[in-house]
């Protein structure tokens, strides 16, 4: 037992680790020479670094991380070597006393020993680790894949049903009346795949024609609406929202119809739904420049007053007309979480405001034409 361990102390590999500071510039091969010369005998011929380079008892010399400053060089030295710890720690004292490389002055600092045995080992548990796993998802089922087929089979009995609203037949889930949140689709193919995905709660719109008498099915329930990734489905969210009171948005991937999506992506959809002031904001890019200020009042009931891409003053909603009224400077923009009312855009004319964001616009009988009015609440 002993000879093993004696065998193992001496089979090992380290490097050796330093920090060092030239000041001046030189190439790598002027300080694995200093290194050589500057100890050449110190030690006697037993610890003669160049000797044990020839004898394969110091292994490569490497230069890393060089930065080169002009005036001062910087990096990192490994010095691999075979030697017991003991040489090993004699070796790194010795590579510290080098305190010029070429014609310049250098510091050699010792950092760590490396037990290169060691840092293998971890390599390749953490390479073990990395193949069980890949094994692990390629061969054991994903949780949601066979939920998948649970919802699948328990839904293949689940009969949709049809509701009357305004002349026009509209396609529901099972769930739909009992659910306080509800998923708006496009048509009843949609239906029936959310359905036969387990998802109940749903609703169709009726195709391109949007029964007013929607609103009231949808009464004191929560809305997601969820389309197609289309210009068909563009359409008809803004349809949607010039109707009813929806809250959020999920869209299909681009160019994909929610009847021909798979599971998994019905679910990452539903997943990333957004606010769908939120949502507006993001798809109206006439909109992208000023999406900080948006963010700041979203959802607050604020509004920010703006000069020259400053806020000069956040103020609420029920305190705006009075603040602006009072203001004793003119401004160049407001961002309100609010309605634009003609009585605003009056008064942010005499303000000198050029622009003005709001949820959505109320009836606007005049809008100066040096007045821009954008809306992060509504599809234009």
């Amino acid at each position: 037992m002993g000879d093993k361990n004696k065998n193992d102390r001496y089979h090992r590999k380290y490097i050796i680790e330093f920090e060092f500071e030239i000041e001046g510039a030189v190439e790598e091969r002027d300080i694995v020479g200093a290194i050589f010369s500057s100890t050449d005998y110190l030690l006697g011929p037993d610890f003669d670094m160049r000797e044990m380079s020839n004898t394969g008892k110091i292994g490569r010399i490497t230069i890393h991380n060089v930065v080169d400053k002009g005036r001062k060089m910087t990096g990192i030295l490994h010095v691999a070597t075979t030697k017991e710890i003991e040489t090993v720690a004699l070796i790194a004292a010795l590579i510290e006393t080098v305190d010029q490389v070429g014609p310049y002055r250098a510091k050699f600092r010792f950092r760590r020993i490396i037990d290169a045995r060691e840092e293998k080992l971890k390599y390749i548990e953490k390479r073990a680790m990395e193949i069980l796993e890949k094994w692990k998802m390629d061969k054991i089922p994903k949780a949601e894949e066979i939920l998948r087929k649970l919802h699948e089979k328990a839904a293949s009995k689940i009969a949709v049903k049809s509701i009357r609203a305004g002349g026009v037949t509209l396609t529901a889930g099972p769930e739909f009346e009992s659910s306080d949140e509800v998923i708006l689709v496009e048509g009843s193919a949609d239906v029936a795949k959310l359905v036969k995905y387990g998802i109940k709660n749903v609703l169709s719109i009726g195709g391109g024609k949007i029964p007013e008498q929607l609103r009231d099915l949808l009464a004191n329930k929560k809305v997601t609406a969820f389309l197609d990734g289309d210009r068909g489905g563009m359409m008809n969210l803004k349809k949607l929202i010039n109707t009813i009171k929806v809250d959020y948005i999920a869209m299909a991937p681009k160019g994909k119809e929610v009847e021909d999506l798979t599971y998994e992506e019905v679910m990452e959809a539903l997943s990333k739904k957004k606010p769908v002031d939120s949502f507006i904001a993001e798809e109206n890019s006439d909109l992208a420049p000023y999406k900080d200020y948006i963010n700041q009042v979203q959802g607050k009931m604020e509004a920010l007053l703006i000069k020259e891409n400053r806020i000069i003053e956040k103020v609420s909603i029920s305190d705006l007309m009075e603040k602006l009224q009072k203001l004793d400077t003119t401004i160049d923009m407001i961002v309100a979480d609010g309605i634009i009312t003609q009585r605003l855009v009056d008064m942010a004319k005499s303000k000198g405001v050029k622009t003005i964001i709001g949820v959505r616009k109320g009836a606007l009988a005049r809008v100066p034409e040096d007045i821009k009015i954008m809306t992060y609440g509504e599809v234009d």
